[in-house]
């Protein structure tokens, strides 16, 4: 089936949904005064920060990155990887097969999360929001990786849980699987296989 595992992070590796949200909420309100409910925020959840607040009609875009930033690094002191992500990411490893990170995380957010920091001994390359000119739900991320690792398209399996996501692996012509264990707002995505569990993946590798 597929020997090339490309991850995404939040959501789907990292059960992050409680700390990005009370982040983006916190940023917005004191940004604008506004309260903006979950399933407002649920909408630019995939993207890039900055072009997050862009699409929420925040003005001072930097600054609202900054409050957003030192609440999210001070919430990532108690997030999690999903249970049997650990196990699952092992099992890849062990198999022998390829895999890497795909997320619209920037350098400091990767670095500045220990869980994820925990995950990488297990990936190969990561890419992150300042290694491409386009993002999600462009197909340049996923293309950007393939290129790195020189591994095909035919080859490669691209692990999510949002729209984003399925459009970043479609526009770059990779099967798409849905981590239904972090998935939040599912309309629109037509994936090619939806994984219930971490462990369902490994029905779909192969060496």
């Amino acid at each position: 089936m597929y020997s090339f595992i490309i991850f995404d992070v939040d959501g789907t590796l990292i059960d992050t949904g409680k700390a990005v949200e009370e982040s983006y909420k916190r940023a917005i309100f004191e940004e604008t005064g506004r309260n903006m409910t979950g399933k407002e925020l649920s909408r630019v959840y995939g993207i890039p920060t900055a072009q997050a607040f862009e699409s929420l009609g925040v003005s001072n875009v930097e600054r609202a990155c900054r409050r957003y930033y030192d609440y999210l690094f001070r919430a990532f002191k108690n997030v999690k990887p999903f249970d049997g992500v650990v196990e699952m990411l092992a099992v890849v490893k062990g198999l022998g097969l390829g895999s890497g990170i795909v997320t619209s995380r920037n350098r400091d957010e990767v670095a500045n999360d220990a869980s994820l920091q925990g995950l990488l001994k297990y990936t190969g390359h990561v890419i992150c929001a300042e290694d491409t000119e386009k993002h999600k739900p462009e197909a340049e991320p996923v293309t950007r990786l393939l290129e790195i690792a020189e591994r095909d398209r035919s080859e490669a399996l691209y692990l999510g849980d949002t729209y984003y996501d399925y459009m970043c692996a479609r526009n770059a012509e990779v099967s798409f699987a849905l981590a239904a264990w972090g998935a939040t707002r599912t309309e629109g995505i037509e994936a090619d296989y939806v994984l219930h569990e971490p462990k369902d993946l490994l029905a779909l590798c192969s060496k």
